[in-house]
């Protein structure tokens, strides 16, 4: 039989034993409770009323008792008062109840009896006395106190057998569950005897075989899960037996041709050592050497194993090298120059593993980087970064800003050897003059270019006032000799302002590099400002212009808050349809004493001091709050300063303006400079594109100024760029022409739309015309004007300029409401 079969008889069995006992613990429940049923209807409910019937029976009796006493106080001659029909009910139905539920038949015929003799007193005749009545009322009484007692009787009787049930009932579910539990037991140990034993013994040969004992007896009989298991048990160690053996014989295979492999495990480990481009030693917890390769003994000459680590490099200098344990990495100088990457790493059981690797030519690339950073590709000199770290270090310390000078230089006529000998000629003039510079200062003093022809230079002295006049004026002299470069006889000047850091100091606490260098360039222009090729100390008094610009700052201030400030628009003009695409926004200042103020003068400040920020949000929401009302036709163009892209919100500031005014993104255009795109350009280019992909137009102005501007076309997202006025106002010149040739040719390439700005004749519009320029901007059409005549100015150009067709009403009415 299978022990599924067995598992399955005695739970089975089980089950069975289970019902049993609970049939029987049901029955006994049902018992008791017909019992209890019994005890309430037949012992509780006949009291009951029994007792009812007698409180009923002892009121009337009350009643008599009363009569009585007032009958023998009369004489006796009153009549008694016949049974009142509800009480009377009452106690026959009590009696009726007692009757039918009584429990022995003592009790039942106890209470018919009462129950006869109540219902012939109630058929009494009136004439009975009430004492009479009375005394038949006490008899009946006493008749219901025996039929209590008789109940009462009864009903101990019924509880003793009712007890006694009970207890015999507790006794055989005693009995029932102590068979269930032997029955069970006896069920277990079967079960047990029919499975453990079959299943030890395959344990115990499983656990053989884990063991690797193999030779086990294994006599499998019957069909049961345990005969299986026997069976696949010896079928295992048979097939183990035959894998171990092919192992064995494998393993003697193999062990033929162990020592063939590990010799050439060693060849190759021996290849790959000697090949490697580091060279190698390794000591052993001993602190002595037990390999290297190659390449070490290369670097560092013969080599021995077995000697001490302090032993193995012959140079005394170098021994300390190989007895580091620890983990380290550093580079040494070797006392032939070369420069020696080290490594040191530790093995788990004891010994270390050095490295060492020749990087002379990368370490001498990197002092040259390092020095490329620093210094200027042209003249070798220290650069702008340079300069500012040496200044640094001086306004840092008070002690040293005392014995200190600083020189800025610029070239006078350097602009003009450029323009006319060219650039080659010009950078050589550099060298030259840096040479003489660096000639004429001390060995501490420090000579740097900051870019162009601009020069400064630290100059280090216990006077630093005296020593800093006598270096200009020995300068201004060393310069102003004739440089001869490629045969050329080139004479420049220099003009120099000087700047005493610790005057600065002592003026006030806010010393700083940039504070430095500004004073020193103001010195520089006052020098250029009275003839050149001289020097001017930085004194107060050129604070003058610096408070100037302050109080301009102050004024700008107040004029944004009190409204000041206006927008005038100079149309853009689309020649080759005569007619006005759109208007350029230029913010105007109207300053309540000094009237207009030239932007060239408060756009700087603006710009120096931050308002440019606000001043830009004003212009783009004003902007666009007016063009919204013109003809859906005619764009606008907003001017952004670079400093605008520095601050986070200028994308916010342009969403704000096209969700307020309610103008289409495509009618506004974003008009940028060169001088931006020298910023980070990757942050410029994310907010240029954020642009584009909100549907603005980005214009780049004053194109052709710079040294780069072609190369920015390709990587930023222009739609527009405005050729400089420079270029138009001198058309006629042949340079002038080609570049702007140039550079309309390539817009067309690059499918970005051109207009020339700054045209003041007619000759100018027709060369631009004929080169293929279509959009332009200039006096020629019209000064910049305030809003209110927009459509004056839209009337003027049609009616000069004779458009086909005739005017245009419906544009200029829509911009004369607008100006309403």
């Amino acid at each position: 039989m299978s022990i599924k079969l067995k598992l399955l008889l005695g739970c089975l069995c089980l089950t069975m034993v289970t019902i049993g006992l609970g049939a029987f613990a049901l029955k006994s429940q049902r018992d008791l409770g017909v019992l209890a049923e019994r005890i309430y209807d037949e012992a509780l409910v006949s009291m009951s009323h029994l007792r009812s019937a007698q409180n009923t029976l002892l009121k009337q009796e009350a009643v008599y008792r009363v009569l009585a006493r007032v009958g023998a106080a009369s004489g006796g001659g009153a009549l008694r008062p016949l049974l009142p029909p509800q009480p009377m009910a009452a106690i026959l139905q009590d009696l009726q109840v007692a009757s039918e539920r009584a429990i022995s038949p003592a009790g039942k015929d106890r209470t018919n009896e009462i129950r006869r003799r109540m219902i012939l007193l109630a058929k009494a005749p009136a004439t009975m006395p009430p004492g009479a009545m009375l005394e038949e009322l006490r008899a009946i009484d006493t008749q219901l106190d025996v039929a209590v007692e008789i109940f009462a009787g009864d009903g101990y009787r019924f509880r003793r057998e009712v007890r006694d049930h009970i207890d015999g009932s507790v006794s055989g579910a005693a009995i029932a569950l102590i068979g269930a539990i032997a029955i069970a037991l006896l069920i277990s140990l079967l079960l047990s005897r029919a499975i453990v034993p079959p299943l030890n013994q395959a344990v115990a040969i499983a656990r053989s075989i884990a063991g690797g004992r193999l030779d086990n007896e294994i006599r499998p009989r019957g069909v049961s899960e345990t005969s299986k298991l026997l069976t696949a048990l010896a079928s295992m160690q048979e097939s183990i037996s035959e894998k171990l053996q092919r192992i064995r014989d494998l393993m003697a295979a193999q062990a033929d041709s162990y020592n063939d492999r590990i010799l050439q495990q060693h060849a190759r480990f021996d290849a790959a050592l000697n090949n490697m481009s580091q060279g190698l030693c390794m000591f052993d917890d001993t602190q002595r050497l037990v390999v290297f390769n190659r390449r070490f003994v290369q670097m560092f000459g013969g080599i021995q194993l077995g000697v001490e680590a302090k032993d193995v490099l012959i140079d005394p200098e170098l021994s300390h090298v190989l007895t580091s344990q620890t983990e380290a990495s550093y580079n040494q100088e070797l006392p032939d120059g070369r420069m020696i990457a080290i490594s040191h790493q530790p093995i788990e059981r004891g010994g270390w593993v050095a490295t060492f690797e020749d990087i002379t030519e990368r370490h001498h690339a990197e002092l040259k980087l390092s020095h490329m950073a620093t210094h200027d590709a042209l003249t070798g000199l220290p650069n702008r970064v340079r300069f500012r770290e040496r200044l640094e270090s001086v306004v840092r310390k008070p002690h040293r800003a005392r014995r200190v000078a600083i020189l800025s230089l610029d070239l006078d006529g350097f602009k003009a050897v450029n323009d006319t000998l060219g650039h080659p000629t010009g950078d050589k003039l550099l060298q030259a003059a840096a040479k003489r510079l660096c000639e004429s200062v001390g060995k501490d003093d420090l000579v740097a270019r900051l870019g162009g022809d601009e020069f400064v230079i630290v100059q280090s002295a216990s006077q630093p006032e005296v020593a800093s006049e006598a270096l200009a004026r020995r300068i201004i002299d060393v310069l102003s000799r004739p440089f001869v470069i490629e045969g050329s006889e080139i004479v420049v000047g220099v003009s120099i302002g000087i700047v005493l850091p610790a005057y600065l100091h002592a003026a006030g606490p806010e010393l700083n590099v940039d504070a430095v260098i500004k004073n020193a360039d103001l010195a520089l222009y006052r020098a250029k400002a009275e003839g050149r090729s001289t020097w001017r100390f930085f004194e107060r008094e050129m604070d003058a212009e610096l408070q100037a610009r302050r109080a301009m700052e102050i004024d700008l201030r107040a004029a944004l808050d009190r409204g000041e400030l206006e927008l005038f628009y100079q149309p853009f003009v689309d020649v080759a349809r005569q007619r006005m695409s759109g208007f350029e926004a230029l913010m105007r200042w109207r300053h309540p004493t000094k009237g207009f103020v030239s932007p060239a003068e408060f756009i700087p400040v603006a710009e120096e001091c931050g308002l440019i920020h606000a001043m830009g949000a004003w212009a783009l929401e004003t902007a666009c709050g007016q063009a919204a009302e013109w003809p859906e036709d005619l764009a606008v163009s907003v001017n952004l300063s670079p400093v605008q892209f520095k601050k986070p919100g200028l994308a916010d500031d342009v969403e704000r303006a096209l969700v307020a005014s309610g103008l289409a993104p495509q009618r506004l255009q974003l008009e940028v400079t060169e001088s931006l795109l020298l910023q980070d350009s990757a942050s410029v280019i994310a907010t240029l594109n954020g642009f584009r992909d909100r549907g603005v137009g980005i214009s780049m102005d004053d194109f052709g100024t710079g040294y780069s501007s072609l190369g920015y076309l390709n990587r930023f997202p222009f739609d527009k760029i405005k050729i400089d006025q420079s270029f138009v106002r001198t058309i006629e010149a042949n340079e002038s022409r080609a570049i702007i040739r140039a550079v309309i040719g390539l817009s067309r390439a690059l499918d970005i739309t051109v207009i020339g700005e700054g045209v003041e004749t007619r000759e100018q519009r027709d060369a631009l015309v004929s080169e293929g320029c279509t959009e332009m901007q200039g006096y020629y059409f019209s000064k910049p004007r305030p809003a209110n005549e927009l459509a004056q100015v839209l009337i003027e150009f049609e009616r000069r300029h004779e458009v086909a067709g005739g005017l245009e009403p419906d544009r200029a009415g829509r911009l004369a409401l607008a100006a309403v």
